[in-house]
């Protein structure tokens, strides 16, 4: 066989084969931590070599995995036959019930992978999401391919496996359920158009059945399954009608079948969609049960309440609003996230197109004299020639020609293709107004449709244009237009990724395993709530699995407020009691806003003071102040300890916002801080510091003052005046207090070689500045004046100074560990 013919006989398994590596290839650039200097590599390296996750998620995943793998089930135990998690949400746990075919799946492959070498579960799965996720490129292909070409069919490839909404979830390193989010669903769709378009009965019923099949996959991957459910039964249901009396699309008669069974089986897309619809609800019922299924199908309305200000049915502020995933993207983001304005503009246009189809053809009239005689030779072999290179140009799957007539079935397929297209992009699209989570479902129809497109404009060049070599640059120009906008954005990202954490805070981590007792309960903001459980083996407080409105206000309460025994006495309820005091506090009082109150005028008291308030000025019974008391103030509080660390810098617009929750105008005031490590320069031998922060100081011995940059004022001098003088008037401003270049601060905070002074600076400003320096080596921290005494300003910055309830047990950098007592 010559590589000609070998290359044409299996030129789609070498199409696949490229496809796959290509996007695969870009996934795993993240194995190489990219975004990290060689230096630094090492320091987010576990003690493998193997880079640490890139995000929380993977860590519960990984957890879950290895709870599986130990217990085989989800979850440290079970209770009343619920795998349990007992690491999460403590004291009480919560149910481990969880999609879990990525448990499943990398169980498996850890198996096999096992039996041939030792290969740590991590490693399985850090490479899992790169390899699964890139497999999407397979279904994508040649589903497009099937209704134009082979252009058509890698540009759909192409930009589902590179789509940037997907691609950012699916590196090596990203462990999560996204690396199912767009292959299954395709699976999905694909084989239920395949069933649609099968001749032979037989083939009909076998892709419907793996078109249940993978819906059943995809619901044990993500709780959102049920959209490609409803999307094709609406496909169907509005098919049928339009074809009938839009389209007059005759089919044939019940008249003329024998009986009603063979009627049933000649219906294409009524018969795939019973199969589909029954078989699939079956075997996510098997698997889920009734109330699961149900569940499902019915909370898909929930989306319309992601954006709620307050947590359904109380008046906690919902903490969702603070997840990434779950935030409406903005127009442009949107766009972006599917690979950019073209692959948006062509999934309109293949749409169109589809559309475009059915419009009445009629084929044009050759009105030239026939020659007679027979072709010469030369001419035949030319023809011959040019019919032999587009059966080879990758455009001879779909021979419809673009402006002919089409056949009755080619209408049909045209006729549902574009239904379906049509409702998966607009419903898709209105999901994408209610949260970034739908990002990665948009990004499918987007990413076929525009496949469709160039697959029809390939079709149209081969046509129109009779030169060959045209014919591929003109190609290959509107390919690449498609495809040049995602791989440029999926390969900046790739060549920037960190992990999502660091031997600090795992050195923390494996310091509390080995130093705390095994009951001592983590708390911390709930982002690295999963690393904790993973790491530390403890309970914690609150996760990315669930995080409460409740437990958000709380811990943000302790972070936010300047009352050190109130800090305290927030913590070791939510260790010891969990919910148990506030809501049985709720109970008597049926008013969240009046239960925080109260709790937040007692939990900094002692326990007897405690019960003189709740009896004398809120009215409680002995015995109800009593049973709020044993929640609230235990009598053998259960151990905790506090992480604080440099990730809840950036995070303190949201833990401020939900510690501060007003719960009359169900609204909080999120506060910030800007930290940045500042320049030293000499004015008029005068030390001046400056930060990419803004903030200004002047170092006169151990005197230090401070300020803000107005940079407003600073451009608009910047023009007309040197930097030399606009030094000196910032020196001015700092000695004097006086104009219009530095901005007052409300206090000024100065720790200089481990002693703090502080002072009210102006009671007119909405901002303090912290200065904290080191042997000549300055940071400066400009923060909200409502940070300025908060608890989390006196761990983190102050390193706990005149503390007393919180006592440090273990520090690396930007970590550090308290002892609450």
């Amino acid at each position: 066989m010559s590589i000609k013919e070998f290359l044409s006989k299996y030129k789609v398994f070498i199409i696949i084969i490229l496809l796959f590596l290509m996007v695969f290839s870009l996934r795993a650039e993240a194995g190489f931590i990219p975004g990290a200097s060689d230096q630094m590599k090492a320091y987010y390296e576990d003690g493998n070599g193997l880079p640490y996750f890139s995000e929380m998620d993977s860590y519960y995943n990984y957890r879950m995995t290895a709870d599986f793998i130990a217990y085989g089930h989800l979850g440290e135990t079970k209770i009343n036959g619920t795998d349990w998690d007992t690491l999460s949400y403590a004291p009480e746990g919560r149910s481990a019930e969880y999609s879990p075919l990525i448990v499943y799946l990398t169980a498996f492959v850890y198996k096999v992978a096992n039996l041939f070498a030792k290969v740590p579960l991590t490693a399985v799965a850090f490479w899992m999401a790169a390899f699964i996720a890139s497999l999407c490129v397979i279904p994508a292909y040649l589903f497009i391919r099937r209704l134009t070409n082979d252009y058509g069919g890698i540009v759909a490839a192409l930009l589902v496996g590179l789509a940037p909404f997907y691609f950012s979830h699916t590196f090596a390193g990203f462990f999560d359920t996204d690396m199912f989010n767009i292959l299954l669903p395709l699976l999905v769709a694909w084989f239920f158009v395949e069933s649609v378009r099968a001749k032979e009965i037989k083939n009909r019923a076998i892709f419907a059945v793996l078109s249940a099949v993978s819906l059943l996959l995809f619901s044990m991957a993500w709780e959102g399954w049920w959209y490609i459910f409803y999307i094709l039964i609406a496909a169907v249901v509005i098919y049928l009608p339009v074809s009938r009396y839009l389209f007059n699309i005759k089919t044939k008669p019940l008249s003329e079948y024998p009986n009603k069974k063979e009627w049933f089986l000649d219906q294409h897309e009524i018969f795939s969609l019973a199969v589909f619809l029954v078989l699939g609800s079956i075997l996510i019922i098997l698997v889920s049960g009734w109330s699961g299924f149900v569940g499902s199908l019915t909370g898909s309305v929930s989306i319309t309440q992601l954006q709620s200000s307050v947590t359904a049915g109380t008046s906690y502020p919902n903490v969702f609003v603070s997840v990434g995933e779950m935030q409406v993207p903005t127009l442009d983001a949107a766009i972006a996230g599917v690979g950019g304005i073209a692959p948006v503009v062509f999934a309109i246009l293949g749409v169109f197109l589809l559309f475009w189809q059915l419009k009445p053809k009629t084929e044009k009239k050759d009105n030239k004299p026939k020659k007679s005689g027979k072709k010469s030779s030369k001419r035949k072999n030319k023809s011959k020639r040019n019919r032999k290179a587009k059966e080879n140009d990758g455009t001879k799957e779909n021979e419809n020609k673009i402006n002919g007539p089409i056949s009755g079935k080619d209408r049909k397929n045209y006729l549902f293709y574009g239904i379906l297209f049509s409702l998966w992009l607009i419903i898709i699209a209105y999901a994408l107004t209610k949260g970034q989570r739908f990002g990665e479902p948009f990004a499918i129809p987007v990413a076929l449709s525009a496949g469709i497109f160039v697959g029809f404009v390939a079709t149209y060049v081969k046509e129109h244009v009779a030169n060959q070599g045209y014919r591929y640059i003109i190609t290959a120009l509107v390919v690449i237009i498609a495809v040049y906008s995602p791989i440029v954005s999926d390969y900046s990202v790739a060549s920037s990724i960190v992990p999502g954490t660091d031997d600090s805070m795992v050195a923390s981590l494996s310091w509390i395993n080995q130093n705390t007792s095994n009951d001592t309960v983590i708390t911390s903001w709930w982002d690295y709530g999963h690393l904790f459980t993973a790491v530390a083996d403890r309970p914690v407080t609150f996760d990315g699995g669930s995080q409460t409105g409740a437990r958000a206000y709380w811990v943000g309460k302790a972070l936010l407020t300047n009352n050190e025994t109130l800090s305290a006495g927030i913590l070791k309820m939510l260790s010891t009691s969990g919910d148990q005091g506030y809501l049985t506090l709720e109970n008597y009082t049926k008013d969240t806003g009046k239960s925080t109150e109260i709790l937040n005028n007692i939990l900094g008291v002692d326990k007897a003071t405690a019960q003189t308030i709740l009896t004398t000025q809120y009215g409680l019974t002995t015995d109800q102040a009593q049973n709020v008391l044993k929640y609230t103030h235990p009598d053998n509080p259960t151990p905790d300890v506090l992480i604080t660390s440099s990730d809840m810098i950036g995070k303190a617009l949201w833990w401020s916002y939900f510690g501060s929750w007003n719960f009359t105008s169900n609204n909080g005031t999120a506060s910030g801080y800007s930290a940045a490590q500042a320049n030293a320069t000499t004015v008029n031998n005068t030390t001046v510091l400056i930060g990419s922060n803004a903030v200004v100081a002047q170092v006169n011995g151990s005197n230090i003052t401070a300020g803000v940059i107005n940079t407003n004022e600073l451009q608009s001098q910047e023009n007309t005046t040197s930097s030399s003088v606009l030094y000196n008037e910032i020196l001015t401003e700092l000695k004097g207090g006086n104009g219009s270049l530095v901005l007052k601060p409300h206090k000024l905070m100065v720790i200089n070689n481990g002693n703090l002074t502080e002072q009210i600076v102006s009671n007119d400003s909405s901002f303090s500045i912290l200065v904290i320096g080191e042997n000549s080596t300055y940071i400066t921290v400009a923060m909200s004046k409502e940070l300025e005494d908060s608890m989390f300003t006196r761990l983190y910055f102050m390193g706990g100074a005149g503390l007393t309830h919180f006592n440090m047990s273990y520090a690396q950098p930007g970590v550090m560990v308290w002892k609450v007592s």
